[in-house]
């Protein structure tokens, strides 16, 4: 699988409605999976998975703030 494959579905879970979750949860869930998994995580990854939660985590609180 690569990246456009991963984007796909990515797409299909929105356009199919299972992706419509609240953006506090989604960003709760990401977090604590982080959590439970962070010391498996190192280098590039470490970098990629903490960036996409810091991205998550202002469209939190913009959420919260409607």
């Amino acid at each position: 699988m690569n990246a456009a494959d991963v984007l796909t579905v990515f797409e299909r879970l929105n356009l199919e409605g299972r992706a419509d979750i609240p953006i506090g949860d989604a960003c709760a869930g990401f977090a604590g999976w982080m959590a439970a998994n962070w010391e498996k995580f190192e280098g590039d990854d470490l970098a990629l998975l903490t960036s996409v939660g810091a991205t998550l985590w202002p469209e939190r609180f913009a959420q919260r703030r409607k």
